[in-house]
C-alpha cells in the first residue's frame, strides 16, 4: 500500500501516487483509446478502497479529474464527459 492511512505526510502526494499506480495496473493508455468519466471513475473508486482501506478523500470525483487533466488527459461532454488517451484494461 502506497498511502499511510494513519500518518500521511503529504495527503495529495499519497493520492497523486495511487492515481499513477491506477493508471499503471488497471489502464491502457494511447490516442485511440476513449472512456466514460463514469466507467473510469468507478473503477477508480473501487480501486481507492483497495489499496487505502476505504479511506475517505475529500472531492474524491474532483480531485481524480484534476489529476487527469495534469497528467495531460482532456475530457469532452459537459456533464457526461468522455476521456481520451485512456481505456481501462
Amino acid at each position: 500500500m502506497i498511502m499511510n492511512r494513519d500518518n500521511p505526510s503529504d495527503p495529495l502526494t499519497a493520492f497523486n501516487a495511487i492515481v499513477d499506480q491506477f493508471l499503471r495496473e488497471c489502464c491502457t493508455l494511447g490516442e485511440q483509446y476513449t472512456i466514460e468519466d463514469s466507467l473510469l471513475f468507478a473503477n477508480f473508486h473501487a480501486y481507492w478502497k483497495h489499496i487505502t482501506a476505504d479511506t475517505s478523500y475529500p472531492a474524491l470525483l474532483g480531485q481524480f479529474r484534476v489529476a487527469l487533466t495534469q497528467r495531460k488527459f482532456h475530457a469532452t461532454g459537459g456533464k457526461r464527459p468522455t476521456w481520451h488517451g485512456i481505456t481501462l484494461r
